[in-house]
């Protein structure tokens, strides 16, 4: 059998063809080849279980300047290869193989913005879904990554790591720090401390100003989804008002509905991700899903072949979509999917015995 194309390549040539003309001639510009090249670098480590070229990715002086930090620490080059080991920035390919594990991590495309390169790639498992919009620079001649935004943490590698080391020279500080900046601390400390309880009744505290800060409204977010439904609801509310155009909400949105039976909600997250994405062709899985839970299997049955179609070797779609057909006793065209499935890079034969133990009929 012919090998399968892969689903991003020319998203990626279309999308960095467009807008390689805006970079400016004082950054070396990325190529599309070398942008390819590294994609696929990074998709085939994680896929084949080796973090190490991702956690090796980052360019930590740039990275460092990025934070835009003001801290005394910011010219301690080894306190902060300290506090970075310490937050995880050197193992962000060990987290991802964790977040990923029985699912992949996938280019979705690449883009220029504000004259640099950027890689968005989506990350699928055991951990849920996610998107790490990546930021590449050429240091001679490799190419480094200068920041990441997690879209489930709803803000930069930089962003977060500016917070914490500019928290940490605060501590010995109280006396000189403003009301605002003392709450903002024992806020930080609660979320650090898993406390979400406390973090919540110090947010309270804050004006209203405060609260709408951007920063400090996401880790409320995030802190009301460990508390209570209700919380969590009127939180992302919240933010979603402040910032509509913010992924982080509707990615935790999608969870939390995915588990109630407000379907409504769950599809009109997925339509409002999907739009920030600029389309994913993969969220069709998560619409399968909800047409399921309302009783149109024929219906979801459409959804998980258009994931399908545009990339076979998503194990969890597949299987869902061979169930509906021997449902819908289109038998052919479920063996035709399990052995299509069988010939795309990184497939899992356990897997494919598994569902041929339970369809014997497909054999």
């Amino acid at each position: 059998m012919c090998p399968i194309p892969k689903p991003h390549g020319l998203a990626l040539l279309i999308a960095v063809a467009m807008n390689l003309q805006t970079l400016s001639a004082q950054n070396t510009p990325v190529s599309t080849a070398e942008a390819e090249k590294l994609s696929v670098q990074l998709e085939e480590s994680i896929n084949s279980g080796n973090p190490e070229p991702l956690n090796h990715l980052i360019y930590f002086p740039e990275f460092i300047a990025r934070t835009e930090s003001k801290s005394p620490f910011i010219n301690n080059v080894d306190t902060l290869t300290k506090i970075a080991d310490g937050f995880g920035l050197f193992k962000i390919g060990n987290s991802t193989l964790e977040f990923t594990k029985n699912g992949s991590f996938r280019l979705l495309r690449g883009f220029v913005k504000n004259e640099e390169m950027h890689l968005l790639f989506r990350a699928f498992g055991d951990g849920g879904l996610n998107y790490q919009d990546i930021t590449i620079i050429k240091i001679k001649d490799s190419l480094r990554a200068v920041d990441i935004f997690s879209y489930q943490l709803g803000e930069s590698y930089a962003k977060l790591f500016s917070y914490l080391i500019e928290g940490m020279d605060t501590v010995d500080a109280h006396s000189s720090l403003t009301s605002r900046e003392k709450y903002e601390t024992i806020f930080e400390n609660a979320l650090n401390h898993k406390n979400y309880s406390a973090a919540r009744s110090t947010f309270e505290k804050f004006d209203d100003h405060t609260q709408n800060d951007k920063h400090l409204s996401l880790q409320y977010m995030l802190a009301c989804e460990h508390l209570s439904e209700k919380l969590f609801r009127k939180s992302t509310d919240h933010f979603i008002s402040l910032f509509p155009e913010e992924p982080a909400p509707y990615l935790l949105l999608m969870k939390e509905y995915a588990d109630s039976k407000d379907f409504g909600a769950y599809g009109m997250a997925i339509d409002k991700l999907d739009t920030l994405l600029q389309i994913d062709p993969f969220l069709n899985y998560f619409r399968g899903n909800v047409i399921v839970k309302l009783g149109g299997s024929r219906a979801a049955l459409h959804f998980y072949q258009l994931v399908f179609d545009y990339d076979p070797g998503i194990w969890q779609n597949t299987e869902k979509l061979v169930a509906y057909k021997v449902v819908n006793n289109e038998l052919v065209q479920a063996t035709e999917a399990i052995n299509l499935y069988s010939h795309t890079p990184g497939y899992r034969k356990e897997l494919v015995e598994a569902l041929y133990a339970d369809y014997p009929a497909l054999k």
